[in-house]
C-alpha cells in the first residue's frame, strides 16, 4: 500500500515530467548550439502546446508554466544574442509564441466548459426522464385500484337502479371511468417501454397482424376497407403491437364520421415493413403534424376530445414501435385525411443471420405516398 502511495504521483504525473525533461534538454542544446537555436525554441513551444491539448490545466499552474518558459527561453536566446550568435529581433519570437499559446489556452478552456456544461445538462435530463418514468409508473399503478373500485360501484349501481335517470347517468360515469383506466394502463406502457422485459416477440405473419385488427374492429360503423398484403414475416411482440395497431385504429374512429373511409393495409420496402392506417377524416394541420406523436398533444382544430382522446395515444404506438426498433410516421392533408404508419423491421431467416426472410414485395391498395383523398 505504501509503495502504491509513493508511485502514484509520478504515474499521474509522467507525462509532465517528461515534458520537463525535454524542455531543459532543448534548452540546454540552445546554448550549445547557438547557431541553430530556433530548433530547439521552436520544439519547447510546439511541445508545450501539444501537452497543453492533453492536459488542460487550470490557470494558476498555465500561468506559471507560461511565465517560466517564456523567462528560460528569452534569456537563453538573450545570452546567444549578447554573444553575437543571434541578431536582436529573435527575441520577438518570445512574446509571439507565447500570444499563440494564449490564444489556444482560450480556446481550449472555451471547449472544456462547454463540454462540462453539455455534460451538466444531459445529468440534468437523464434525471428528469428517470423522474417522469418512476412518476408515469407510480401514479398508473396508484391509479388502477381506485378506478376499479369505483367503477364495480357505479356498475352495480347501474345494474340494480330502477331509476332510469340514475342508470343513464351511471352509464356516463362508466365511460369516463373507463376512459380513466384505459389512460392509466398507456401510461403505464409508455413509463415501461424501456424496461428489458417490455417486450415477448415471437415471428409473426405481417398479413395476420392487419387482418386480425380489422377483424377486432368489424362491427363498428365505417366503410372499411382491406388493403393488399404482403406475404412477410415480422419479428414482434403480438399483443404490444396490436395495442399500437388498435390505438391508430381508435384514433381515425375518432375522427372519422360514420360513413368515412378507413383503410388498414401493409407495404414491404427493403428490410423494412409497415402497417398502414388510413383514414378520410379532417386530417391534421401542416404545423401540428411533427407533433401529433409527442406526449399528451392533441390538434386542437377538429380533433377535441369529443372522441374522448387525452393525447397519449399515439405516444403509446411510437413507444411501442421503437421498443421493437422501428418508428412511426404521419401523413394528413387537411379535409382530406390522414395515413399512420408503423414502421418494423423485418425478421431475420433462421438459417443465414443478418438476411431476412424472403418476402413478397407489395403496395397497399389504395394508399399511395400521399394520404387517402
Amino acid at each position: 500500500m505504501r509503495a502504491d502511495r509513493v508511485e502514484w504521483p509520478f504515474r499521474q504525473y509522467w507525462i509532465d515530467l517528461a515534458w520537463m525533461a525535454f524542455a531543459a534538454a532543448n534548452l540546454a542544446a540552445m546554448l550549445l548550439f547557438a547557431s541553430w537555436e530556433t530548433v530547439p525554441f521552436h520544439f519547447i513551444w510546439v511541445s508545450l502546446t501539444i501537452l497543453y491539448g492533453f492536459r488542460v490545466w487550470r490557470l494558476k499552474p498555465t500561468a506559471l508554466t507560461l511565465a517560466v518558459v517564456m523567462i528560460a527561453s528569452g534569456a537563453f536566446i538573450g545570452i546567444d544574442v549578447a554573444r553575437g550568435k543571434q541578431p536582436l529581433d529573435e527575441l520577438t519570437e518570445v512574446p509571439l509564441m507565447a500570444a499563440m499559446f494564449v490564444a489556444m489556452v482560450w480556446h481550449a478552456r472555451r471547449r472544456l466548459a462547454a463540454m462540462e456544461q453539455i455534460r451538466r445538462v444531459s445529468e440534468a435530463n437523464v434525471k428528469l426522464l428517470d423522474r417522469e418514468r418512476r412518476f408515469l409508473q407510480d401514479a398508473s399503478h396508484e391509479l388502477r385500484t381506485p378506478i376499479t373500485v369505483a367503477l364495480g360501484q357505479i356498475e352495480l349501481i347501474q345494474r340494480t337502479t330502477p331509476d332510469p335517470l340514475v342508470r343513464e347517468d351511471a352509464g356516463i360515469a362508466v365511460d369516463e371511468l373507463m376512459r380513466l383506466r384505459r389512460l392509466a394502463e398507456r401510461l403505464l406502457l409508455i413509463a415501461s417501454a424501456g424496461h428489458p422485459d417490455f417486450l415477448r416477440t415471437g415471428t409473426v405473419p405481417l398479413d395476420e397482424l392487419v387482418t386480425d385488427a380489422r377483424r377486432r374492429w368489424a362491427a363498428t360503423p365505417r366503410r372499411w376497407v382491406l388493403g393488399e398484403l404482403p406475404a412477410a414475416l415480422v419479428e414482434v411482440d403480438r399483443e404490444r403491437i396490436g395495442l399500437a395497431i388498435d390505438s391508430l385504429i381508435e384514433n381515425a374512429l375518432e375522427h372519422t364520421s360514420e360513413d368515412g373511409r378507413i383503410e388498414i393495409g401493409a407495404r414491404v420496402d427493403g428490410r423494412m415493413a409497415s402497417i398502414v392506417v388510413a383514414d378520410s377524416g379532417c386530417g391534421i394541420p401542416p404545423e401540428n403534424l411533427e407533433h401529433v406523436f409527442d406526449r399528451f398533444f392533441r390538434v386542437d382544430a377538429g380533433r377535441s376530445r369529443e372522441g374522448g382522446g387525452v393525447g397519449v395515444g399515439l405516444s403509446m404506438v411510437k413507444a411501442i414501435s421503437e421498443a421493437h426498433g422501428g418508428s412511426v410516421a404521419a401523413r394528413s392533408r387537411p379535409g382530406h385525411g390522414s395515413a399512420f404508419e408503423i414502421l418494423l423491421p423485418l425478421a431475420r431467416s433462421p438459417s443465414h443471420r443478418g438476411e431476412v426472410a424472403p418476402v413478397e414485395r407489395s403496395s397497399v391498395a389504395g394508399l399511395p405516398a400521399s394520404p387517402p383523398g
